[in-house]
């Protein structure tokens, strides 16, 4: 009987609280790894079917560049809701003993919008048979290849701040 008594009172308190999300960081960040994933497979995809076939589908390609402009976008998205949650501390805090790796996240986040940036200007320049300009080819399938190490990395990191910050070092932010 007292079991059902506190399930009722959970329930009673769940039902009139309201719910607000504390966190928000997590719900952009598996999108931006889906997307720019997606992204890198699509290209290299073209590249190697396309080197099989002797034909380059634009399709495979132009499906890269929709998923890295979704990637940056959601990248965008992940670092805003990255810095307040940073700010907040609901994880980790900046101007606390791991902030430098908050900070050398954000360092990266930069330089992946950098990276993608490259990326989606060279491919902007060949929407279509890239495989004709061989330099912007190669651009786009070097920046694909940067900036998926680069969110591994940033992954990485991510992780062991969240969830081994014992193993971590600490780096408190330098200023």
């Amino acid at each position: 009987m007292a079991v059902d008594v506190r399930f009722a009172n959970v329930l009673t308190d769940t039902l009139d609280r309201r719910i607000s999300v504390r966190i928000l960081h997590p719900l952009f960040v598996h999108l931006h790894i889906a997307f720019l994933l997606m992204a890198f497979v699509a290209m290299y995809a073209w590249l190697f079917r396309g080197l099989a076939s002797s034909v380059f589908e634009d399709r495979i390609y132009q499906f890269a560049r929709a998923n890295t402009w979704a990637g940056v976008v959601t990248v965008a998205l992940s670092m805003l809701a990255g810095a307040r949650d940073g700010f907040a501390g609901t994880v980790a805090r900046f101007a606390g003993p791991i902030g430098g790796w908050l900070l050398v996240k954000v360092t990266l986040a930069f330089l992946l919008l950098v990276v993608y940036g490259t990326f989606l200007y060279w491919s902007g320049k060949k929407k279509r048979y890239l495989q004709e300009d061989r330099r912007a080819m190669l651009w786009c399938l070097g920046t694909q290849l940067v900036g998926i190490v680069m969110v591994a990395t940033i992954t990485v990191i991510g992780t062991m701040v969240v969830y081994y910050r014992d193993r971590l070092p600490q780096l408190p932010l330098p200023f």
